[in-house]
């Protein structure tokens, strides 16, 4: 028979461990300006590093995060399998978002 107390002992050290490897994990998932989707994007973790001359029209206001395209979870629509995108990056499929501030 299990009491409260063996299964409290056993539980949250799973729990805590579960959480701590998926934090990890996620860490792992951002996307890399060098990953092949990334690149045809012309993805940039920092939009202020964004060329001007190439995209005269571009704007430090222009973030992943005020982006059409990019998820809550962090990804972005058009990088789906890249992973996780950087807030403050931007690539040239960037899209206002109604909704963002």
């Amino acid at each position: 028979m299990t009491t409260r107390r063996t299964f409290l002992f056993q539980v949250v050290p799973a729990a805590a461990a579960v959480t701590l490897l998926g934090s990890k994990a996620m860490a792992a998932d951002k996307c890399s300006p060098d990953n092949k989707i990334a690149k045809a994007l012309d993805y940039v973790t920092d939009t202020t590093k964004v060329d001007g001359k190439k995209y005269p029209k571009h704007a430090a206001t222009q973030t992943c995060k005020n982006c059409l395209q990019y998820d809550s979870d962090g990804t972005c629509k058009m990088m789906k399998t890249c992973g996780v995108v950087e807030a403050n990056g931007w690539c040239k499929s960037w899209v206002q978002n109604p909704k963002a501030k």
